[in-house]
């Protein structure tokens, strides 16, 4: 009988994390344990906005994020008080409120935010006001579905850019081919990727973290090895571990 060293089919594995590593990377760590050899290419840089509102922050019912880089961007400018209410998008957003010694009051188990919208109609009352933090590249889903019982304003922390420059041996790896999975975690970042190196995209191999990071891959001619099941950095590490043990 096989030991369970040469059971393991993730061992050696070369993964390229095409995302901003975060402080504590459940992806990353995952892979690792697993047998994995990780690099790190951020195919997105994300830079702060200054958030001008266009009331005082105390008049909002609501404040309503949907990612960790808007939590960090708007609450590094603003401090959220006593009478703001918080629904954030996810736990590993909420989780970034503690940062702020804040916490959530509702949060989301939508995977988009289209499903975040849906739940936010019967959390947030008739005429409740409600603040929006977004990145400047999210669609209006959220405001177009609240904006007929609410009033709803929209704030932009933060905007996605494309590096200036990527690792080197990252490169080198994807132009030579020589890379096992390429791990991908929004539409903006396999835009970025299409855009500097675009040649042989057909033979990417791509796991996506969503269904609209999936789509966006489509879109480019880029058909994912999988999709995450669960749309979190963790979910994608578990799909990876599970596609290639399989």
């Amino acid at each position: 009988m096989a030991d369970r060293e040469s059971d393991n089919k993730i061992n050696g594995k070369i993964i390229i994390c095409t995302y901003p590593q975060p402080e504590e990377d459940d992806a990353s760590v995952l892979l690792k344990q697993a047998g994995a050899t990780v690099h790190f290419m951020p195919a997105i840089e994300i830079r702060p906005l200054t958030c001008k509102l266009t009331q005082e922050l105390a008049n909002y019912n609501w404040l309503v994020f949907t990612s960790k880089n808007g939590i960090r961007c708007f609450c590094e400018q603003h401090a959220p008080n006593s009478t703001n209410k918080i629904a954030v998008l996810g736990e590993a957003t909420g989780q970034e409120l503690s940062r702020f010694n804040l916490s959530a009051d509702y949060v989301g188990r939508g995977r988009t935010g289209a499903d975040f919208a849906e739940e936010l109609k019967s959390v947030i009352a008739t005429d409740e006001t409600v603040l929006l933090v977004l990145g400047e590249l999210a669609p209006d889903t959220i405001q177009q579905q609240l904006q007929a019982t609410n009033l709803v304003d929209r704030v932009n922390a933060y905007q996605t850019v494309m590096p200036n420059l990527f690792p080197a041996e990252c490169v080198e790896l994807i132009e030579s081919n020589t890379y096992d999975l390429m791990l991908v975690s929004s539409p903006s970042a396999i835009k970025n990727l299409y855009l500097a190196f675009h040649a042989k995209i057909s033979q990417w191999r791509v796991i996506s973290i969503g269904k609209t990071t999936s789509a966006a891959c489509r879109n480019l001619g880029i058909e994912p090895l999988a999709t995450a099941t669960e749309s979190t950095y963790k979910g994608m590490a578990e799909t990876t571990i599970d596609y290639l043990q399989h």
